[in-house]
């Protein structure tokens, strides 16, 4: 069957068909000669030749050799789009010459690379049956089964800033990767040999699989040169947000009453605003007023975070998911913000009769911690404000002595804590 210059060629065994097809762009001509062999330029067919149900082999004739020279397209745009390249010409080698005394290892070699271009396919599909999405044909998938025989499926689509973990323990529900995600120094987890990853807990080897693939898929999270841009990733914007609602709520259990006196004032003067409220109210005020994130209705969830958030910025989906979706709180934060490298010195946990070791995600304004110098010293210091980071999301800051700055601190680091004798 040929369709222009496109030709679907299928193999044969002892006279028997196989069922190995391959699509072959046929080129004749001296335009296609170059020194070192011939090259055909790729053109708006990169995505075609590179993702389709059939590789593409490209075969030239030259009219001086009466000659038929062939090589893998598909073959060479694969291998320059894990390099992070965009090929613009096919390369073919004068060594590739396909003739009578060639046709049977040109045959062994096409019908090799068919059989594992096949499998990927084949592997790919079944994965997102397993996990209940469909793959693009240029998406990463990797898969890893851990030691209780769960399955993992790392999933990066080409030109999206962040990364997909699916985990059959958790029910396939997506948790978003970024590079944010990832921590060289450590962060605090809360088992020995396990590790915390966006919100979900790895073990050491699971965690090391996932920062292999997502380094591996580095190249892939810049948009390809040509390709549409990507649209806005609504599942992933809706999971970051509800995410940083929920730890907000943790992390400043107060916010939500001073969000939603801020909005009785907007609403004072802004009538749109007030019927929307209305309408989300209806029903589930009281709901998400009184029960905890992980047990409120979905309508409960909106209504709380219309109380929490005035408004997300999206940017482009290249971005990292931290950079790419921006929230605006209703109520700001009180300070300006260090990281973590500005840090002098390191919270205390020595206890004593008097202290009581508690994580950052549980320091309170007027809490009396106790801080080390550089030489060990220690020191008491008052807490003057806490609050759910903006500039690090998913991490506490803390002020501390009424310093015009808060310090970054992962939730789960440990204070040593002055024991209060007035009720919280």
């Amino acid at each position: 069957m040929t369709q222009g210059e496109n030709q679907h060629v299928t193999f044969t065994q002892a006279g028997e068909v196989t069922g190995d097809m391959v699509k072959i762009q046929v080129k004749g001509g001296r335009s296609w000669r170059r020194a070192e062999g011939y090259a055909v330029p790729v053109g708006d067919h990169g995505g075609v030749w590179a993702d389709g149900n059939l590789p593409v082999l490209c075969v030239v004739h030259d009219p001086d050799t009466d000659g038929l020279y062939w090589a893998n397209v598909t073959k060479q745009l694969l291998f320059a789009r894990r390099h992070g390249e965009v090929l613009k010409t096919i390369t073919i080698s004068q060594d590739q010459k396909l003739d009578d005394e060639s046709l049977a290892d040109f045959v062994a070699e096409v019908r090799s690379y068919l059989s594992r271009y096949r499998g990927n396919r084949i592997i790919q599909a079944q994965l997102g049956d397993m996990a209940g999405v469909e793959f693009g044909p240029s998406d990463i998938v990797q898969h890893h089964v851990n030691v209780y025989g769960e399955d993992l499926i790392f999933w990066q689509r080409r030109g999206e800033g962040f990364a997909t973990l699916l985990h059959s323990d958790l029910d396939w529900h997506p948790e978003y990767i970024g590079p944010e995600n990832f921590h060289p120094q450590g962060r605090p987890g809360l088992l020995p040999g396990m590790s915390v990853v966006a919100d979900t807990i790895l073990s050491t080897a699971e965690a090391q699989w996932l920062a292999a693939c997502f380094d591996a898929a580095q190249w892939a999270r810049e948009p390809a040169v040509g390709d549409p841009p990507l649209n806005t990733n609504i599942d992933a914007r809706d999971h970051y947000v509800a995410r940083r609602v929920e730890h907000h709520l943790r992390i400043e259990p107060d916010a939500l009453t001073r969000s939603i006196e801020k909005l009785r004032t907007q609403m004072a003067t802004d009538h749109e605003l007030a019927i929307l409220a209305k309408e989300l109210e209806a029903g589930t005020c009281a709901e998400a007023l009184s029960k905890p994130w992980r047990e409120m209705s979905d309508e409960a969830r909106r209504l709380v975070t219309f109380y929490l958030v005035e408004e997300v910025h999206a940017g482009a989906p290249a971005l990292p998911i931290d950079e790419q979706f921006r929230i605006v709180w209703r109520c700001p934060r009180p300070a300006a913000e260090y990281g973590f490298d500005a840090r002098v010195g390191r919270p205390s946990t020595r206890r004593s009769s008097n202290r009581e070791v508690v994580p950052a995600s549980q320091l309170r304004a007027g809490d009396r911690i106790y801080w080390l110098s550089r030489q060990g010293n220690e020191r008491g210091r008052t807490v003057s404000a806490v609050w759910d980071s903006e500039d690090t999301p998913g991490t506490v800051c803390v002020r501390f002595d009424q310093l015009t700055l808060g310090d970054t601190f992962w939730p789960e680091e440990w204070f040593a804590r002055k024991v209060s004798t007035k009720p919280r």
